[in-house]
């Protein structure tokens, strides 16, 4: 069989292991993703913004999150996010 076969089965092998992962430490898998990929327009845009600016950037890291609604918008926009519950 050729090697990208089972390059192929390694990785979904690794990406089931990793979603049953996020599940049991956190018990909400979607909601992890949620978080990663906001609604809000506004997160969203800083997300990208901080992704495109650095290669160790995560969405999934609460704390890369945090800290990059932080140096991306503007106190006003953060206040009335976290008053909202998002």
């Amino acid at each position: 069989m050729p090697t990208s076969y089972f390059t192929m089965w390694g990785m979904l092998i690794l990406m089931a292991l990793g979603a049953a992962g996020e599940l049991a430490t956190h018990g909400n898998l979607f909601g992890s993703v949620r978080e990663a990929y906001p609604g809000d327009s506004i997160k969203r845009e800083a997300l990208n913004r901080c992704g495109q600016m650095g290669a160790d950037f995560s969405r999934f890291s609460q704390h890369d999150r945090e800290t990059c609604y932080r140096a991306i918008l503007p106190a006003a926009v953060r206040a009335s996010s976290n008053a909202a519950g998002g």
